[in-house]
Parts: C-alpha cells; structure tokens; sequence
C-alpha cells in the first residue's frame, strides 16, 4: 500500500507552560527541533505570555519545561521585564537597560 503525500501539512509539536500547580495560567508553546554543529540535539520553544514573548534553548525536553516554566512564572509573579526599560550610552555606543 502507497502512502499518501499531503503536500503542505506541516506537524508542530506544542507544549503546555505553567507557572507552579495553578492550572488557569497555562500557555501554549511551539516546540523547535534542530541539531547543532556536533550533531546533538537542541530544541527551542517560544511562547507568548500575556504583553510579551519568552525563549528557551535546551538540551532536552525536561530541561526546556523546566526553563519555560520558570520563565513564565517570573513574568507572571516577578513582573519581569514590566518597565519600559531606559537607554544609556556607554563608549560610543547605545545599550537598552531593563
């Protein structure tokens, strides 16, 4: 039997992010699949949280959740990167502080 070939489906692989045991802040990440220079595996998700994205590389997919998590649960609660931040000039050259 001849498999079928859908042109254009694309799979995407998605990942549930919370913050602790609270299960009303949840958000969907998309999940990324790559292979770095040594042929090891790395995987990257990113995922909006409310006003604002967040990104996460890592080695295996413990590691990512773990990362995701923590991410979001120190914009939720620390209000992490909530100020507009300032620009100074150091050197000759512009930095963006937050």
């Amino acid at each position: 039997m001849d498999k079928k070939k859908t042109p254009g489906l694309v799979i995407t692989e998605l990942m549930l992010v919370k913050p602790g045991d609270d299960f009303t802040r949840t958000f969907i990440g998309e999940i990324h699949r790559e292979t770095d220079s040594d042929g090891k595996p790395v995987l990257s998700c990113a995922v909006v949280i409310n006003d604002g994205t967040a990104w996460s590389r890592a080695t295996t997919e413990e590691e990512l959740m773990k990362n995701m998590d923590e991410l979001c649960k120190m914009k939720l609660d620390c209000k992490l990167h909530s100020h507009a931040g300032i620009t100074v000039r150091i050197f000759m050259e512009v930095f963006f502080l937050n």
